[in-house]
C-alpha cells in the first residue's frame, strides 16, 4: 500500500515514547526517542483509522470498503513571528483489493504575524459561515463527497491562497482572500453512458476568485457580512456533441458574483443562528435553458440544550430562484435532461424551495458516549436524509464509532438520486 509509510513510522516513534520510564536500567535515548519528543513539541498530532462502508459514494454500485486511512498534522513555529501548518491524509479505501492509495496534503501554509495583521500563504481551509452543517457563503472550501470517512470535517479540502486578516479593532476584523488556483468539490456524477470532459478555469491572475469579509466577534451578537467573486464549487453540465459511444458532456464551473450575510446569538440557553446569500451566475442569460439562474439562499435556525448533553438544533432551509424556468417544460428531450440534472444539483427544479435539518445530540459518562442524528427533509420534492451515529471513547487514544445513510426520494431528487449509495459504516480510530 503505497504511501503507508507514515503508520510503521509514526507507530514506532510511539512506541518508543512508550518504553521511558519501564524500569529497565538506564540506556542512552534512541534517535526515535528525540525525534519524537521534537516532533510533539512542534505540534505533531494524528490518528490511524480503520474503516468500514457498505456503499461507495460513486455511481458504481460496489459495496463493502474496508479502508486504512493515516491522517497527521505538524504546527512547528520557524520564528517569533512566522509559524506553519502541514496536514496531510493517506488512504487506501479498499485494502483487500486491487486500487490505489489516495494521498492529500489537507493544509500547508505559513502564516506571518503582526501586531495588527496575519498573512497566510498557502494550502489552507477557509470556511466562512455560521448556520450548522448548510453555508450560503461558504464557497471557498471544496469539499470531497465521495471521501469513505463518517464525520463532516473529513469532506473539507484546502485551497492554495493568499489570505490576509487584518484586525480592525477587537471586535472586527477584515478579511481578504484571493488566488488563481481554482480547486472544485468532489462529487458523483451519473455519467449514463455519455463522456465527461471538466474545463476548469485557467490558473491565471486574471481569472482569480477574490473573498471579502467584515466579520465581528464580541458582545451578544456576532455576525459578518462578505462578498465572493470567483467560481462555483460544483459544475453544471453543456452538451458539448456527440460520439460513436454517446454523448459527450462538459462539466463547467460558472463564474458567480456572491454578496453574503450570517449572524449568531444566544437568548439564554437559546443559540439563534442566521445565514443568507445571494447567488448570481456571471453568464446565466447565455447558458439557458439549462444552465441555472440567479437565486437566493437562506438558511436560519434555533439550538438549545437540555439538562445536561442533550443538544437540539433545528433549521429551515430555503433557495428561491429568480428568472426561473422549468427545466422539465423544455421540449428537447437531451436538453430537458440536462437541464434537470443541473436544477437537481443547484435546487432549481422549483422557483421556491423549502426544507428542513434536524441534529440532535447527547452524551453520557463523562462524554465518553455520544449519540447523534442528522436529518435533512425537502418538503417540496418529499425526499430526505438520515444520518444517525454513536461513537464511544475506550480511552484517550482510542474511539470507535458507528452508523448509517439512509436516502429517500424518486429518481428525480438530490437525495434519491444518490440512494443507491445508502448503508452503514463504521470506524475504530487511534489518535496519537
Amino acid at each position: 500500500m503505497r504511501g503507508l509509510w507514515w503508520f510503521p513510522c509514526l507507530l514506532l516513534a510511539q512506541t518508543t515514547a512508550w518504553a521511558e520510564g519501564g524500569g529497565a536500567a538506564p540506556v542512552a535515548d534512541p534517535p526515535w526517542h528525540n525525534a519524537w519528543h521534537y516532533l510533539r513539541d512542534q505540534g505533531l498530532a494524528g490518528a490511524v483509522r480503520l474503516d468500514y462502508y457498505r456503499s461507495s459514494k460513486s455511481f458504481d454500485d460496489t459495496t463493502d470498503f474496508l479502508g486504512l486511512t493515516t491522517q497527521a498534522k505538524l504546527l512547528p513555529t520557524l520564528t517569533r513571528w512566522l509559524d506553519a501548518k502541514i496536514e496531510g491524509r493517506v488512504t487506501h479505501p479498499d485494502v483487500g483489493n486491487d486500487g490505489d492509495t489516495e494521498s492529500t496534503l489537507l493544509e500547508g501554509y505559513v502564516t506571518a504575524h503582526s501586531e495588527h495583521a496575519d498573512l497566510r500563504i498557502g494550502k489552507q481551509i477557509v470556511a466562512w459561515g455560521r448556520a450548522d452543517g448548510i453555508n450560503p457563503t461558504d464557497n471557498l472550501t471544496p469539499h470531497d463527497y465521495q471521501v469513505l470517512l463518517p464525520f463532516e470535517e473529513d469532506q473539507r479540502l484546502g485551497t492554495t491562497a493568499i489570505k490576509l486578516d487584518a484586525y480592525l479593532s477587537a471586535d472586527y476584523t477584515l478579511t481578504v482572500f484571493a488566488t488563481p488556483y481554482f480547486q472544485p468539490s468532489k462529487l458523483p456524477f451519473p455519467a449514463d453512458g455519455a463522456t465527461l470532459v471538466e474545463t476548469r478555469p485557467d490558473r491565471r491572475w486574471s481569472d482569480s476568485e477574490v473573498g471579502l469579509r467584515l466579520n465581528r466577534v464580541g458582545g451578544s451578537l456576532d455576525w459578518s457580512v462578505s462578498y465572493y467573486h470567483g467560481y462555483n464549487l460544483l459544475p453544471e453540465v453543456h452538451p458539448l456533441g456527440v460520439t460513436p459511444t454517446g454523448p459527450l458532456l462538459e462539466l463547467r464551473y460558472t463564474q458567480i458574483d456572491v454578496l453574503g450575510a450570517d449572524l449568531a446569538q444566544n437568548f439564554g440557553r437559546y443559540g439563534v443562528r442566521a445565514e443568507v446569500a445571494y447567488i448570481r451566475p456571471q453568464d446565466y442569460q447565455t447558458n439557458q435553458p439549462i444552465g441555472i439562474s440567479p437565486y437566493l439562499y437562506l438558511v436560519a435556525g434555533v439550538d438549545r440544550t437540555f439538562l445536561t448533553n442533550f443538544n437540539v438544533n433545528l433549521q429551515l432551509v430555503s433557495r428561491w430562484v429568480q428568472d426561473y424556468t422549468d427545466p422539465e417544460a423544455i421540449t428537447d428531450p437531451p436538453l430537458r435532461g440536462l437541464a434537470v440534472q443541473n436544477a437537481i444539483t443547484f435546487g432549481q427544479q422549483d422557483r421556491a424551495n423549502y426544507g428542513m435539518t434536524t441534529r440532535l445530540s447527547n452524551k453520557w459518562f463523562n462524554d465518553t458516549l455520544t449519540a447523534e442524528v442528522l436529518a435533512f427533509v425537502n418538503f417540496k420534492r418529499s425526499s430526505s436524509y438520515i444520518r444517525p451515529l454513536v461513537s464511544y471513547a475506550f480511552s484517550d487514544h482510542i474511539k470507535a464509532t458507528i452508523g448509517t445513510e439512509l436516502y429517500r426520494g424518486a429518481d428525480d431528487t438530490f437525495f434519491g438520486r444518490v440512494r443507491r449509495n445508502q448503508g452503514a459504516f463504521a470506524e475504530v480510530r487511534y489518535s496519537f
